[in-house]
């Protein structure tokens, strides 16, 4: 007799197919979405608090949905809504789309901008656009209490951090030396298990060489901050990781490294990653990584 397997009655499974978007729950079978352009979905997202909240891109266009409200709660950011370098114009097709922890903010890439566009949810407004990379970004990811934003570009190989807790502090190169030439292609923080404010960041990143890296990054508080700038900036030096371990080869370079990573629930630094290879490995960065399972 075949298992019936059921989700929690808390949570939600959100599936994207090319045409439409879906969600699943103990109670819920319905469709979010249907695409009705020839290209069809290009990426979807949904938000990490519960709040229904989805993203939806398609070749044209973002589209904002609540999911208990149906249509009527859409909002569409256009393409020629895209600031790049401070004014409007073609910024490509709509790449990658991330949350904030808390669903106020809606991150975004295109193909053609170099910079991380964020979109305020709760003042629907387009903010002023962030550092600009040298070619488009194709990799974000914030930390579990959105203080920290990682974005990363390949063409040259480059990875930004920016403190988003004041929006005048710059982002802060940061230049890995376990694959100081080969382009990151995911990056993942890890989760916070409590609501007490950390005073660190733990993020792993994973390169097209096949390494995956795990880091540590300080998060000084307001105060430290006002003590060591006249201007309320954090230092570049405040916001310079430090490697907890790392694993060269982990997959197969000739076929494109890794493709995503993340931490496991309860551990602090277990992760789990997929590679171009087909490969799934657990590894386990205490001690400076191992392979636990392939």
């Amino acid at each position: 007799m075949a298992l019936m397997h059921r989700l929690p009655s808390e949570q939600s499974l959100f599936v994207t197919t090319p045409n439409a978007i879906y969600r699943r729950s103990h109670n819920i079978n319905n469709s979010l979405f249907e695409c009705e352009t020839e290209n069809g979905i290009v990426n979807a997202r949904a938000s990490r608090d519960n709040s229904s909240l989805f993203a939806v891109a398609d070749s044209h266009v973002v589209i904002l949905g609540d999911a208990t409200r149906g249509k009527d709660k859409r909002y569409r950011l256009k393409n020629g809504d895209v600031y790049v370098h401070g004014s409007k114009g073609d910024a490509g097709e709509p790449r990658l789309l991330l949350f904030s922890p808390d669903s106020r903010m809606l991150y975004f890439t295109t193909t053609l901008s170099t910079s991380v566009q964020a979109y305020s949810i709760a003042t629907a407004e387009l903010m002023p656009a962030l550092l600009s990379h040298s070619s488009p970004p194709n990799t974000i990811a914030v930390s579990g209490n959105g203080d920290v934003l990682l974005s990363a570009s390949p063409d040259p190989p480059t990875i930004y951090l920016q403190d988003r807790r004041w929006g005048g502090s710059a982002p802060v190169k940061f230049q890995p030396t376990d694959a100081a030439h080969s382009p990151v292609t995911c990056a993942a923080f890890h989760t916070l298990d409590d609501t007490i404010q950390p005073a660190y960041a733990n993020f792993v990143l994973g390169f097209q060489d096949g390494c995956l890296a795990m880091y540590q990054l300080y998060l000084s508080s307001l105060s430290e901050s006002r003590r060591t700038s006249d201007t309320h900036q954090l230092r570049p030096s405040q916001l310079q990781p430090v490697r907890v371990g790392a694993i060269k080869k982990l997959h197969k370079a000739a076929m494109g490294g890794a493709t995503a990573a993340e931490f496991i629930p309860g551990y602090n630094s277990r992760v789990v990653s997929i590679g171009h290879d087909g490969r799934c490995r657990l590894v386990d960065f205490e001690g400076g990584g191992k392979v636990l399972r392939t």
